[in-house]
C-alpha cells in the first residue's frame, strides 16, 4: 500500500496518542478515587455523545465537520473508538493498580498505532484482518518504549527485560485479537493482568 493510504490515519494517530498520554496522566497523577470518578466521566461522556450523535442525524452531521479527518468510513454510521478507548483506560485505572495500568499504557497507546500504520503502508502477509508486519511494528514499538521508560522511570517501569518483553507480546497479542475484541479494551486488559500477577509474586 501507499503513504496515501494512511494518511487519513495520521491526525488519528496524534489524537489517539495524545489523548492516550492525557488520559494516563489523570489515571497516575491524580489520587484516587478522584482519577476514577473523572476517567469513568469521560468515558460516559465519550459513550453518550456517541449515541446521541447517532440518534440525531443533524447533530452526527455537524460533528462530522469537526472531527471529519479522524473517522474511518464506518463510523458515519457506526460508534468510533472513543467509548472503547476511554473504556479501557477507565477499567485499567478501575482494577489494576495505578502503575500497573500506567503500564499496560504503552501497548495500547503506543504499540497499537504503530502497527497499524506499518499494517496499512507496508503489512503483506494477512491473518483475519491484521497483518504480521503490523504486530512486529506494535511489538517493536511497545518494547522500545517500555524499555526507554524503565530507564528514565524505574520506579514505575523498572521491570526486568524478561517481563518488559513478555507485557510487549501480550500486548500484541491482545491487539491481534479478532472482532468482536476490541483491542482498546483487550490491550489494557490483558498486560494489566499479566503485570498484577507478575508482581504479586
Amino acid at each position: 500500500m501507499a503513504f496515501t493510504d494512511i494518511r487519513s490515519e495520521i491526525p488519528r494517530t496524534f489524537f489517539h496518542i495524545l489523548g492516550g498520554l492525557l488520559l494516563a496522566s489523570i489515571g497516575y497523577f491524580i489520587h484516587p478515587p478522584a482519577n476514577k470518578i473523572l476517567l469513568g466521566a469521560i468515558f460516559a461522556m465519550a459513550l453518550g455523545s456517541e449515541m446521541i450523535r447517532l440518534l440525531i442525524p443533524r447533530v452526527n452531521e455537524l460533528v462530522k465537520t469537526v472531527i471529519g479527518p479522524f473517522m474511518r468510513p464506518h463510523e458515519d454510521k457506526g460508534l468510533t473508538g472513543a467509548p472503547a478507548f476511554t473504556g479501557g483506560v477507565f477499567l485499567a485505572f478501575l482494577l489494576f493498580h495505578p502503575a500497573t495500568a500506567l503500564a499496560a499504557m504503552v501497548p495500547l497507546v503506543f504499540g497499537d498505532r504503530a502497527g497499524l500504520l506499518v499494517g496499512k503502508s507496508v503489512g503483506r502477509i494477512s491473518f483475519k484482518g491484521k497483518t504480521l508486519e503490523g504486530c512486529l511494528a506494535c511489538l517493536t514499538v511497545s518494547l522500545l518504549v517500555y524499555v526507554l521508560l524503565a530507564r528514565v522511570w524505574p520506579d514505575v517501569f523498572g521491570y526486568s527485560w524478561i517481563v518488559l518483553f513478555s507485557a510487549a507480546l501480550i500486548g500484541t497479542l491482545a491487539e491481534a485479537l479478532p472482532r468482536p475484541f476490541d483491542d482498546n479494551l483487550t490491550i489494557p486488559l490483558a498486560v494489566g493482568l499479566f503485570l498484577t500477577f507478575v508482581t504479586s509474586f
